[in-house]
């Protein structure tokens, strides 16, 4: 109805929506279980199928998969829950599970904000994929206040977790969550593999080299589902025509101030 009087853009943002593992709590203290976990998702499937009723909408790794730090698509590949061979992944769930002592699955508790999109939405999806290997998780949804608390007191078993960038994704802001005894790190995992890299990435001036240490960070991280990647998020924003010398940016925090920000009379 607004027709030319509105633009609308559609941002890549710098944000994802994933399940942390708490890692203090049995079984997930068990990589085979973790590893069960993501393998049984069919990220593939999942594009296709929450692309049309959120913005869950890209495959990637815990960097923006078309930031300069993701893994290739080739890369990515090689890695538990990313290959195509969905029966295969399956296969290799179910094996795991069984070399765990779960050969019938188990029950857990996923934790999860009372948001729909994409919060829900994702919890629902991922529910029904575990069944298929046996996990059963009941869905704890809880107002936005209570969900942070969980999250906060590692009260949680599986909890649906986004995570992202308020300015440009440098992997510092981005994989401090995997480091041992960081604030953001819920799952209270501890890889001291994770922690020399993160240390080292961090402190390297060479980019290309600085590139490296993040992608085996990556690497590490998806191999012993650390976490449980779920999908990238696009976002849609809507203005007024009339807007001048604004430019959408990848993040909700960037570009806020409107100091250079101007409104035409039409």
């Amino acid at each position: 109805q607004l027709g030319d009087k509105v633009v609308a853009a559609k941002i890549q943002s710098i944000g994802t929506f994933g399940v942390t593992v708490n890692a203090g709590k049995k079984p997930f203290d068990d990589e085979r279980v973790r590893k069960a976990l993501t393998l049984a998702i069919d990220r593939y499937d999942a594009v296709k199928t929450l692309s049309s009723i959120t913005n869950l909408e890209l495959i990637g790794g815990v960097m923006h998969p078309e930031s300069q730090w993701a893994l290739s698509q080739a890369e990515l590949e090689k890695l538990p829950g990313f290959g195509r061979d969905h029966a295969a992944n399956l296969r290799e769930a179910k094996r795991l599970l069984a070399e765990a002592g779960y050969p019938n699955g188990f029950k857990t508790v996923l934790t999860n904000r009372n948001i729909k999109m994409p919060y829900v939405d994702l919890a629902v999806y991922l529910i029904s994929v575990w069944k298929k290997i046996g996990v059963d998780a009941e869905h704890r949804v809880e107002e936005t206040a209570t969900w942070s608390q969980s999250r906060l007191n590692r009260d949680f078993e599986l909890l649906i977790d986004p995570y992202g960038s308020t300015t440009v994704g440098d992997p510092d802001e981005m994989l401090d969550k995997f480091v041992t005894g960081q604030p953001e790190n819920w799952g209270r995992m501890s890889d001291p593999v994770l922690d020399d890299l993160f240390s080292l990435q961090s402190k390297e001036m060479n980019e290309a080299k600085r590139i490296q240490l993040v992608k085996e960070m990556i690497k590490r991280i998806l191999t012993k589902a650390w976490r449980i990647e779920g999908l990238w998020t696009t976002r849609l924003e809507v203005r007024t025509a009339r807007l001048r010398n604004y430019e959408p940016m990848p993040s909700h925090w960037n570009n806020r101030r409107f100091e250079d920000a101007w409104l035409a009379a039409k």
